[in-house]
């Protein structure tokens, strides 16, 4: 194994067959001595010329991102072996220390050993498998992560991994992947810490990825001591949440400073030691003068309110980062740390024992006074609060103290745990004195556990448990003989003996059990009423057990889970054994409790029982229960549960009506029939209900009127059929074929029982999935248990049915089963008659094995463990005698050709399912892997570390030589005959070979089309497009397998070609050549119509376009309609009839001659080269019947008859249809849903409707089953779905019912009609029912208002309800809610548009509005239009404030306006009234009318309003006409009309609107004034096509964002490239529009160009006039800092460029900071501190007074002059006092 190791990572680094590996001796993971491997061993690197450079390389090359030190003088130890490198000189970019310039001689000693520091690369680690403090451990490396082994693994390292994630220590370490088994690669082995570490990596270890262990091995730990404790589980409210954890208690405080970031680490959410962030990484800070002025600040800054305490020597652990801060100074009344004094960033003389930290309160400043002195009194009112006495008795001082020096004393024990139990349950822990400490039960009663309880965030408390009952503590006793009245808020406010005054031990601790700890129950292994009762106790759900379970105990459940009572209380696990802990026992309620935990019982797991005494309930909601019985699953006669027992219905007047409310109560969405006089058979009980009258709308059918008396007999029974709901059937838990059966009801999947279940039901689900038939009925959960309901049992099919829910079974979630019953069954698609007598030679059996599912796992497409499928799962082939003709076997059962080669020893890594097969020996012709010889099933004396793989290949063999032909003459054996694309996409992407085991690329040294045709072919492309090289689809990562490819172009094969052989080369990987192939166009669809008619749209470059009109023709639309599958089309379309496509346009000017097999072989200009709009997007309509059949003049002959006939033309159509013949087999529904709506055909270019005489379910049945449903329930009439808008084109339809499409039935003819579209015909197909249309109220229509206050808003709400606004003197006003009442709501309501108020608000209940207080005293009489009719106090008289603004709820949300027939934000303007949609007349439609629709809609404003139908007709009712808004309106309805269905319009007439969309526009890739111009369209950003680009386009967007100019307009993607679509193209602006949507432009998303040409701008808030003449440098920038801090930079001659720090001062840096928007500057840095720029260097000498505005104000030498280099780049720190 070390061997094969080594020989891996040596391949890893050939570098032109120069081989030396590098490793770090004597140091950590990513520290040490550098040595390389050369010659059989290990040698050093003299430190001659040794530096960072070098060291970078060395770091990268072992997988590190960079070097953060590098080391002379034998840092890491002396070296033993060879001195092999010596003066080293690395540029830096170098892969490998090899590519450096070195000498391989030397004159150094091994006390000049080299070294380096890597930057950690695992500082990355989490715990997995586990919970939050436990786990796997996993660390991140080289974009994954992996895990740790387990040799050697101890405490020591645990403790290591807990601290480096913020625990304090580790409880365990944990072997043998305690946690579970990773599945990533494992990083680290012998792992070996001393415990001091910081990091795991700084450990000693073998190496990244250096081990001989598997994951059976993983590491884990469990931690302690942890605010991950803290963390609630499922259970556990919010609020015992700390306010701030250890890593995410950061905040931005007092403004600005380099020290901004603070968090405390190492302890609890409000202690811990003091970190900041500086120079990218977390520090510590000194305790040198540390005290409790300086804790304040800190606690301050992080949202307390003080601090308790300043802790020093490391309390809360040592810090491992860099020490910043030293001899901090505060005052107090800073308000972030580095504002206070100190010795400088870094500056310090300590180490991190004496890291300084703190503890923070959040006491509310109301308990104490402040001002005055400490005094007697106040003392014996902080002794009473129960403060310590400690504090008062040793930090009083002698004299009088202000109480502003002691606040912070206040609330010590604030901070309360529960430990030892679960999240609202456990012992009573308080923090006090930096520990954890315990309180005894003395005197502990309800009182006290309710104080604790509230405390946590629970509502109260259940038990005060005393006797530590859940574990004795281990620190200190804090309090005793506490005493709460109950009404405390925090425990110390409660009577106690004192603070660590006790008379206990631990045996006593107290604890409580908060709130209901039971109140999470469900009823499992049922249905949705009825199942096992189940608790949810301690993380996990348990059971109740049956003893004395009774009635009552049942109803306590279903109150609990929402139902009215129990219908009954089961017992002996009715329904399954459940698997968790039994909870509760010997329960006895009373049946008036609320929760099950209030009743009796033995209590909390104590019980006697086993799982199959768990009890259940049946819960009902109503006082009767309804079934169907003597029908299938929805169908049959209705019973109802009364008293005890099941009765009927009495038929009288039983209807429709009646019926729906019954489909509907049993979870149907309708009923297709009512049935009467006892239709499916006399029920046997009593009579309940008779005269039952329903209208509908009840939720069940007690609440329809009926007589509880009746005159009835059962011959009199009703019944029903319900709208199935089971026809959605699939298999799981399987394969393809088989699986277990499951039916979707009710919103989910759900099982079917196997009692009864045979191969006759088995036949009825098989044919029902498409199957011919059933060749098993599997039961006992055969392919695995299933986790919903279980739907069906006792079923008992015919074997006739179409689906299951039409045989017989024992009614919908009727059932006695678990899922250990659940049934499946196996289909197959050969007819019976095919299967074998006993007779039979198995070779001619079908391959029908249980094993004819293999797979390939672990490895790639060709290559991987074998994997086969049995009983439900995967399992793996042993490779004993394992051979190449049993991988031939399975690579044919793959479908390749034949295998390169069998392997052995798991070399794909191991399986983790069974072992399938052993010891197989295949001849090498079997079909699959199961004909071969084997041990049996599962049969086999072998592990995982045997798995077998293969690697399969379609290349034949017999291309492989012979032992007789000369090596020089052969390919490589065939070894690279798999080939792939990456980087790019279907068709396109870097060549990347398979060679050892690996995928590798080829250098494009000579790579031209001749090479690309052969890997095109080889891939199974006709040929290449383009030959691409320089890494155009980025840089491989694996070997450079080939270089000089030479193909003649006949080659099979790439390694066919000439070649300078494997892995010879003088290349890199940005060298890799690249192919695209040009069968890229195979994938076709048609969009926006039907199945075979619609938008043509083909697949290019990972996503769907179209085709350009411009040419097109038949020929072109032939070939699509072939490519599809269909004969010929019957039309080719233009000009978008489909709809505007919105990808890119990829063909244009196709010319096609129509005998190619696919679109992308016709003539055409080229891939996306087009000059067409959307617009102009390519439709067809594609038909089975050859045209050519057909004359196109004359009558029916009988010589045409005979034709026809011989194509299966019946003789009815032929004798009533003209030539135009089955020119109706395009059928579809509209105004309705999927399988419902008004009846559609698609004659002479456009669709017509049906005339609805003579219209029946014959009729119907034939569109559905044409339509491809099985058939009809509803045929339905007089315009149920609207009426259509095209012609009508047949009338008097009469069907038989057995045609196969509508024209084949005999109608009047074609267009041949006495009807109007009132008539127009629809129907009901299938077992789908119907789709609910909306019920939303439409408020009354209001005339504007008017007056000074008539525009009124609501604020802080929602579209119906907030803080009321009205509009007085340009601005927004509030209302004060003195005397506000509902009357006055009414009018507001009413004036927004709604019918009235539901709700008056007071006390500014949707927030404190900020403008003025427009009104008070507000007294309206109801009747007024507008609020400021009412009687009020006067304009703006008032005696107010905002706490008192009011509010209103409004009863009628006005979003009844939508967009339809267009697109997002255009499109015809539709209103929602009489519960349809209407659209609205263009008589006097302007532009104020489409603002208000756009508005209302939550645009902004419109652009456009439109006329004449522009986006189609509409077809409901027209509700709006002669609309005239003024255009502040919030609604339409606001605006004056003629009335509501008041018009004298026709659809023709129907207005639009065009909204506009680019109201949010911004600035990417740059900074806060310049950048690339993204606009938000269609819910995402996109950019802008710099064609046309100029500075008056520049000057609208700048504007648009609020500058005043734009200093320059940018192409060529100078910000870099955008991602999303590219939505404008040729923009062009005049200059004075107010956003870019109002300028020209090609169209939304109509463009040429590529995101290389993405748009950008320089914006600028100094108008040019104003600059002054030293030039435009009032731009200014920091960079390579953060937000307050950088390197100075300048905007001069359209680049950014640098400061020289010659002269750099603070009051240059205050120039600065102010022009950039700060107060001042904290410091003015020089030596590039921020990093070296890379721009000019435009300014030095710079010498300012302070009180210029701009940089160029000041004194310089002149722009772009000085003597400086970037090292001298200036930069500031600002800050905001």
């Amino acid at each position: 194994m070390q061997l094969w190791w080594l020989l891996v990572v040596a391949c890893s680094v050939l570098i032109s067959g120069n081989a030396k590996l590098i490793r770090l001796a004597g140091g950590a993971g990513n520290t040490g001595r550098v040595e390389v491997y050369h010659n059989g061993q290990w040698g050093t690197v003299c430190d001659d010329g040794w530096g960072l450079e070098e060291a970078n390389v060395v770091c990268r090359q072992l997988g590190f991102e960079s070097a953060s030190w590098s080391r002379t003088m034998a840092h890491y130890g002396q070296g033993t072996g060879p001195i092999l490198l010596d003066d080293v000189v690395c540029d830096g970019s170098e892969t490998f220390l090899t590519q450096c310039s070195h000498s391989d001689t030397h004159d150094c000693q091994h006390t000049e050993d080299a070294g380096v520091d890597c930057y950690s690369v695992l500082n990355n680690v989490r715990l997995a498998g586990g919970g939050g403090n436990y786990g796997r451990v996993e660390v991140y490396y080289n974009g994954q992560w992996g895990t740790v082994c387990d040799d050697g693994w101890d405490l020591i390292d645990a403790n290591v991994v807990c601290r480096q994630l913020g625990f304090e220590s580790a409880l365990e370490s944990k072997s043998s992947a305690f946690y579970g088994q990773g599945s990533g690669t494992i990083v680290l082995d012998d792992v070996d810490c001393t415990g001091d570490e910081d990091s795991l990596d700084q450990c000693r270890h073998n190496g990244l990825e250096e081990h001989n262990c598997v994951h059976y091995e993983d590491a884990g730990v469990v931690c302690s001591n942890t605010p991950n404790t803290l963390l609630p589980t499922t259970d556990t409210p919010s609020s015992l949440l700390p306010t701030t954890g250890v890593w995410n208690n950061v905040r931005l405080a007092g403004g600005g400073g380099v020290l901004n970031n603070v968090r405390l680490a190492g302890g609890g959410g409000n202690y811990g030691r003091v970190e900041v962030y500086y120079n990218e990484q977390w520090g510590t800070v000194c305790d040198d003068g540390w005290d409790l002025n300086d804790a304040h600040v800190v606690c301050r800054q992080l949202g307390f309110e003080s601090a308790l305490e300043g802790n020093s020597n490391a309390m809360y652990g040592l810090g491992s980062g860099p020490i910043v801060l030293d001899d901090v100074d505060c005052t107090g009344d800073e308000h972030s740390l580095d504002q206070c004094r100190h010795n400088g960033l870094e500056e310090h003389n300590c180490v991190h024992y004496e890291d300084a930290g703190v503890v923070c309160s959040n006491t509310p400043s109301t308990l104490l006074p402040t001002t005055g002195y400490i005094t007697e009194e106040l003392t014996t009112l902080l002794l009473s609060t129960s403060y310590f006495t400690e504090a008062l008795t040793t930090l009083l001082p002698s004299t009088k103290v202000p109480i502003r020096l002691w606040r912070w004393r206040v609330d010590i024990l604030n901070t309360v745990r529960l430990a030892g139990g679960g999240g609202n349950y456990g012992r009573v822990e308080v923090y006090y004195k930096g520990q954890w400490g315990t309180v005894c039960d003395d005197l502990w009663d309800s009182d006290d556990a309710n104080v604790v309880c509230r405390q946590l965030g629970f509502e109260f408390a259940l038990e005060g448990n005393r006797n530590a009952l859940y574990g004795q503590g281990s620190g200190p006793i804090v309090l005793d003989d506490v005493e709460c009245t109950g009404d405390e808020d925090s425990l110390d406010q409660c009577r106690h003996n004192g603070l660590e005054e006790h008379n206990c031990g631990h045996h006593e601790d107290a604890g409580v059990v908060c709130q209901n700890i039971l109140n999470t129950v469900r009823l499992a292994g049922g249905g949705g009423n009825y199942g096992r009762v189940e608790v949810y106790y301690k993380g996990q759900w348990g059971t109740v057990c049956d003893d004395w379970w009774d009635s009552d105990d049942a109803n306590v459940v279903c109150r609990q889970l929402g139902f009215e009572f129990a219908l009954e209380g089961n017992r002996y696990a009715l329904y399954g054994q459940g698997s968790g802990p039994i909870v509760l026992d010997d329960v006895e309620c009373t049946g008036d409790e609320d929760s099950l935990d209030q009743c009796r019982h033995n209590g909390l797991e104590e019980h006697n029982c086993g799982h199959h005494e768990d009890a259940g309930v049946v819960c009902q909601s109503n006082a009767k229960e309804i079934r169907l019985a003597g029908g299938a699953g929805n169908t049959g006669r209705v019973e109802v549960y009364h008293n005890g027992q099941w009765g009927t219905v009495c038929d009288d007047g039983w209807g429709i009506e009646e019926a729906d409310v019954v489909c509907r109560q049993l979870g149907f969405e309708s009923a297709s029939w009512s049935r009467t006089k006892a239709h499916y058979g006399q029920g046997t009980g009593p009579i309940l209900l008779d005269d039952v009258v329903c209208d509908g709308s009840e939720t069940s059918l007690t609440q329809c009127s009926h007589s509880d008396t009746d005159n009835c007999q059962h011959t009199e029974d009703a019944g029903v059929d319900c709208y199935s709901v089971l026809n959605n059937v699939r298999l799981a838990g399987g394969g393809g074929n088989y699986g277990r059966v499951e039916v979707y009801y009710n919103g989910q999947w759900g099982t079917v029982c196997d009692d009864g279940w045979d191969l006759i039901d088995a036949n009825v689900v098989c044919r029902q999935l498409g199957f011919d038939s059933a060749l098993e009925s599997k039961s006992s959960a055969f392919y695995g248990q299933g986790s919903g309901t279980i739907v069906l049992d006792d079923v008992d099919c015919t074997g006739d049915e179409d689906s299951l829910d039409q045989c017989g079974h024992a009614g919908l979630e009727e059932h006695n089963c678990g899922h250990h019953e659940d049934a499946g069954v196996v289909c197959q698609n050969t007819p019976n008659t095919l299967l074998p007598t006993t007779d039979t030679p198995s070779s001619l059996l079908p391959t029908t094995g249980v094993l004819n599912n293999v797979r390939l796992a672990g490895g790639g497409g060709n290559f991987g463990r074998v994997e086969v499928y049995y009983k439900g799962q995967w399992g793996t082939v042993c490779d004993d005698l394992w051979d190449s003709d049993d991988a031939n076997v399975v690579c044919r059962q793959l479908g390749f050709e034949f295998a390169l080669e069998g392997n052995r020893n798991a070399l794909y890594g191991q399986g983790s399912g069974p072992i399938v097969l052993d010891d197989v020996e295949c001849t090498g012709d079997e079909d699959s892997l199961d004909q071969c010889r084997h041990n049996g099933l599962e049969e086999h004396n072998c592990g995982h570390y045997e798995d077998a793989g293969v690697v399969c290949s379609n290349t034949p063999n017999t291309l492989l030589p012979t032992t007789d032909t000369p090596n020089t003459l052969l390919p490589t054996t065939g070894v690279l005959n798999n080939v792939r694309l990456a980087g790019g996409g279907g068709n396109y992407g870097r060549v990347e070979v398979y060679y050892n085991g690996q995928w590798g690329t080829v250098c494009d040294d000579g790579w031209d089309l001749i090479d690309a045709n052969v890997v095109c072919r080889q891939l199974g492309f006709d040929s290449a497009l383009e030959y691409n090289s320089n890494a155009l689809y980025d840089q491989g990562s694996g070997p450079i397998v080939l270089d000089d490819v030479d193909c003649t172009g006949d080659e099979d094969s790439l390694d066919q070609c000439g070649h300078a052989g494997l892995e010879k080369h003088n290349c890199g990987h940005h060298e890799d050549a690249g192919v695209v192939c040009n069968s890229v166009l195979n994938n076709v669809r048609l969009a926006g119509g039907g199945g075979h008619y619609g938008r043509v749209e083909v697949y290019y470059k990972g996503q769907w376009g179209t085709v350009c009109d411009d040419l097109w023709d038949s020929d072109d639309a032939n070939v699509v309609c072939r490519q599809l599958g269909f004969e010929f089309a019957l039309e080719g379309n233009r000009d978008a009839l489909y709809g505007q496509g919105s990808g890119p346009i990829v063909l244009d000017d196709v010319e096609c001659t129509g005998d190619e097999d696919s679109l992308d072989q016709c003539r055409h200009n080229g891939l996306e080269e087009h000059n067409c709009g959307h617009y102009e997007d390519a439709g067809v309509v594609c038909s089975n019947t050859p045209s050519t059949l057909l004359p196109t003049t004359g009558y029916i002959t009988e010589e045409l008859t005979t034709l026809l006939l011989s194509t299966s033309y019946s003789t009815e159509a032929l004798t009533t249809l003209l030539p135009s013949t089955n020119i109706l087999n395009t059928v579809r529904l509209a105004g309705g849903g999927g399988n419902y709506g008004r009846v559609e055909v698609y004659y002479k270019g456009q669709w017509g409707t049906v005339c609805d005489d003579l219209w029946d379910s014959d009729d119907a049945n034939v569109v559905c089953r044409q339509l491809g449903f099985e058939f009809a329930l509803e045929g339905n009439r007089n315009a149920l779905y609207g009426q259509g808008s095209g012609p009508i084109v047949l009338d008097d339809v009469e069907c038989t019912g057995d045609e196969d499409s509508l024209d084949q039935c005999r109608h009047n003819g074609l267009e041949e009609h006495n009807c109007r579209h009132h008539e127009d015909a629809g129907v009901v197909c299938q077992n789908t029912p119907n789709t609910l249309l909306p019920t939303t109220d439409t408020p009354s229509s209001l005339l504007p208002t008017t007056g000074v206050l008539n525009n009124v808003r609501l604020a802080g709400g929602g579209g119906n309800y907030g803080r009321v606004e009205v509009y007085y003197n340009g601005q927004w006003g509030t209302v004060c809610d003195d005397g506000w009442d509902l009357i006055d709501a009414n009018v507001v309501c009413r004036q927004l548009g709604f019918d009235s108020a539901l709700e008056y608000n007071s006390n500014a209940l949707y927030g404190q509005g900020s403008g003025p207080i427009m009104l008070d005293d507000v007294d309206c009489t109801g009747d007024e239009d507008s609020l400021d009719q009412c009687g009020h106090a006067g304009l703006e008289e008032h005696n107010c404030g905002h706490h008192e603004d009011a509010g209103v709820v409004c009863n009628s949300v006005l979003n009844n306006v939508r967009l339809a027939g267009g697109g997002g934000n255009y499109g015809r303007v539709e209103v929602y009234y009489n519960e349809q949609w209407g659209t609205v007349c263009d008589d006097g439609w302007d532009l104020n009318d489409a603002h208000v629709v756009c508005r209302q809609l939550g645009f902004e404003s419109a652009l456009e309003g439109n006329s004449n139908a522009m986006y189609g007709l509409g077809s409901g009712p027209i509700v709006l006409d002669d609309v005239d808004c003024t255009g502040d309106e919030h609604s339409l309805d606001q605006c004056r009309h003629a009335g509501l269905e008041e018009d004298n319009c026709d659809h023709f007439e129907d207005a639009g609107v065009v909204c506009r969309v680019f109201d949010n526009v911004r600035l990417a890739g740059g900074g806060g004034n310049y950048g690339r111009v993204e606009v938000h369209y269609n819910g995402q950003w996109g950019t802008v096509c710099d064609d046309g680009w100029d500075l008056n386009d520049a000057h609208v967007i700048c504007r648009q964002l609020g500058f005043e100019f734009a200093l320059e307009g940018n192409s060529n993607a100078l910000y870099g490239q955008g991602s999303g679509p590219i939505v404008l193209d040729n923009v062009n602006c005049m200059g004075d529009e107010d956003s870019l949507d109002q300028c020209r432009h090609n169209g939304l998303e109509e463009h040429n160009c590529v995101h290389y040409e993405d748009a950008g701008v320089v914006c600028s808030n100094t108008p040019s006039t104003l600059l002054p003449t030293t030039g435009v440098l009032n731009n200014v920038r920091l960079a390579g800092g953060g937000a307050n801090y950088g390197r100075v930079e300048v905007y001069y001659n359209g680049q950014w460029g640098t400061v020289c720090d010659d002269g750099w001062d603070v009051t240059d840096a205050n120039v600065v900071c102010r022009q950039l928007g700060f107060d001042s500057a904290k410091e003015g840095n020089s030596y590039a501190l921020y990093g070296q720029g890379s721009g000019p260097i435009v300014l030095d000498d710079v010498d300012c007074t302070g009180d210029e505005d701009f940089l160029d104000q000041c004194g310089h030498a002149g722009l772009e002059n000085h003597d400086c280099g970037h090292h001298e780049d200036a930069g500031v720190v600002c800050t905001v006092l």
